[in-house]
């Protein structure tokens, strides 16, 4: 086999991964109808002991399709549960889907072996894959349940869950890790353990010693199968050895201070794959909103490359542009480290075939790493979008009754026709808005920026996503030839994102994505291109003159965003002009934001649950077809 014939192989492994997940996106036909299909639904709430209705199977679906848990959650505060047994319920849910999605992804293997589609050292990667990280979906629940929902909810009732007193106790008592030069880290690889009334840092291995033996052994034996093959075809078979031999040695590491230097030889090695088979790395996402720990989480992403993105010119044109005014040699660090990032960026567009661990509990839709900025000044960074899946699930999830409510009519019905017009001018949003997101992060960097930023309140990462999103707006803003005729339907999208954020007020970790939409209200609202008109909806209040004036504003906010970052003062003194924390959540300053926003999020509690039967897809879809 040839590297042509292998790439072509690829377009048919991701069909068949296609086909099947479309399969489950029909699952939402059955949330209503009674037929034999509704049993995989029911199943699950079987396993939950929960009634079967519409608004139990469309959690359920939710659940298994989409991989959220929010819905399910929403249902079950409803049910009368102790937060102890919907802990519980929510830990079964995820046994349910890890045995359900590994069967799929069982399939996808036993039908590329069969069909002889990859290579025999490429399948060893997809067979191993799944091997190793079978053993990583053990790990996750207990680390979720030891360090999100126990040694932070400790820490929450001893300090009446004031964010900035625990931050003071756990720098006051040494709890993080070091990074490099052993300054603080901006991130942790171990969890906390209380011995003797007293809080010890300790590494995975210490602290899940089973867990990790178990991944550990698997990871041999993957190193192991690969040394006895030869990759023909990008002779790449000693990167990928190298890569999994760190992440071994990095698993095993038992002493805490030196956890992140470990995991930065993952990154390094890692960085050195450049072949369409991208074994994610597993350790990126944050879900401990306090000590940042990494959750564990993998998956194997193949090259699926459905558009050519044509926005990275215009990205280091706007950011030339701020320089012209800002001054290079004020932050010629700064402005290397970042316009180096850019220049150095591997984007693959890719489908995720095999999923496993936190990533059954949130699938992205676009990321960038690695979070290490002493290996991304050396290396660069590599962006993943996933497009095609992206279009696919946001087509197939029924319409829901909370959108009716809080949009306008003409605002939401723009909304869906720009989702089920064609797929190329999907993939056009797409490319500006979720591609230059991520691009978006890149910017106003130095090593040590998230550090220094995250010192007093810990707040780096609920700017950073405003920074990412309104990155894309202003380099669009700058650069309207690259979708002048599409700017209404890209700031349809914008706001429909921004304001569906907010249901995630009490997500711990998506409260950056909704601090972020709590800031975008603030400026959306003071341009005056959405308000809330007599039926207390958002209605798109569009002119030439006030997307003139949107453009302003935005460019300030954002300037005003970028002295911070290029100053490193703390997050917060950004944050605070926009949103304050309440006991548990933040809120936003200005009053008339506050009621929208507490209006949503109870509309939300009481039918965020339940799908508008006022309109189908097929208005849409035969719209698509005549178009």
């Amino acid at each position: 086999m040839d590297k042509e014939q292998l790439e072509n192989n690829l377009k048919e492994i991701i069909e068949l991964y296609n086909n099947l997940k479309n399969s489950l996106f029909d699952l939402q036909k059955w949330i209503k109808n009674d037929c034999e299909e509704r049993k995989i639904l029911d199943e699950l709430l079987d396993k939950l002991w929960l009634e079967k209705n519409e608004k139990s199977r469309f959690a359920a679906y939710s659940r298994i399709v989409n991989l959220q848990e929010e819905s399910l959650i929403l249902y079950l505060d409803k049910q009368w549960l102790s937060d102890d047994e919907k802990l519980r319920l929510i830990d079964s849910s995820y046994d349910f889907v890890c045995d359900f999605h590994s069967e799929i992804q069982a399939v996808i293997i036993s039908v590329i072996e069969s069909k002889e589609l990859l290579t025999p050292f490429y399948l060893e990667i997809f067979k191993w894959t799944a091997n190793v990280w079978l053993a990583f979906n053990e790990l996750f629940l207990p680390w979720r349940n030891h360090i999100v929902n126990g040694i932070n909810a400790e820490l929450e009732n001893r300090f009446e869950n004031d964010s900035n007193k625990i931050m003071d106790f756990l720098n006051e008592n040494n709890l993080f890790d070091k990074g490099h030069n052993w300054e603080l880290a901006d991130r942790s690889y171990s969890a906390l353990v209380l011995e003797a009334d007293t809080y010890v840092s300790k590494s995975y291995s210490e602290v899940f010693p089973d867990e990790i033996k178990s991944i550990v052994e698997e990871l041999d034996s993957f190193i192991n199968n690969l040394s006895k093959l030869d990759d023909e075809i990008y002779d790449a078979k000693q990167n990928y050895i190298d890569y999994l031999k760190a992440i071994k040695t990095a698993l095993v590491e038992k002493k805490t201070d030196k956890l992140v230097e470990k995991w930065s030889k993952v990154d390094e090695a890692w960085m050195s794959i450049t072949t369409p088979f991208q074994i994610s790395h597993p350790l990126e996402f944050y879900e401990d909103k306090y000590r940042k720990a990494v959750a564990p989480e993998w998956d194997l992403r193949i090259q699926n490359k459905v558009f050519e993105s044509n926005v990275e010119n215009s990205i280091l044109s706007m950011y030339e542009s701020f320089y012209d005014d800002i001054g290079r040699d004020n932050f010629r660090q700064s402005y290397m480290f970042s316009l180096d990032n850019q220049k150095r960026v591997q984007l693959y567009l890719s489908s995720p075939v095999l999923y496993y661990s936190s990533e059954l509990t949130w699938l992205f839709s676009a990321q960038v790493v690695p979070n290490d900025e002493i290996i991304s000044e050396a290396h660069g960074k590599k962006i993943f979008a996933f497009p095609e899946m992206v279009l696919e699930s946001n087509r197939s999830t029924p319409f829901m009754k909370i959108c009716s409510v809080i949009f306008d009519e003409n605002l939401l019905s723009d909304y869906r026709k720009n989702l089920f017009s064609n797929s190329e001018a999907f993939y056009k949003i797409y490319d500006i808005s979720t591609i230059w997101h991520e691009y978006g992060h890149t910017l106003w960097l130095d090593t040590d920026t998230e550090i220094l930023m995250n010192k007093k309140s810990w707040s780096y990462k609920n700017i950073e996503e405003f920074k990412a999103t309104t990155g894309w707006l202003v380099m669009f803003f700058m650069h309207e030839e690259l979708a002048s005729n599409m700017k209404k339907e890209l700031l349809i999208e914008h706001i429909y994102r921004s304001v569906n954020l907010l249901k995630y007020r009490k997500v711990d970790k998506i409260e950056p994505y909704y601090c972020e939409a709590l800031i975008h209200l603030s400026i959306l609202f003071e341009s005056w291109i959405i308000l809330i008109n007599d039926n207390n909806k958002i209605e798109l209040n569009y002119s030439e003159a006030n997307f003139i004036k949107l453009k302003k504003t935005y460019i300030e906010h954002y300037r005003k965003l970028i002295n911070i970052y290029l100053s490193k003062v703390d997050a917060w003194l950004f944050l605070n002009d926009y949103a304050i924390k309440t006991d548990w959540y933040y809120l936003p300053i200005n009053d008339e934001i506050k009621i929208f926003v507490e209006h949503y999020y109870s509309t939300y509690l009481n039918i965020g649950n339940e799908i508008d039967e006022s309109v189908t897809k097929e208005n849409y879809t035969q719209e698509k077809e005549l178009i």
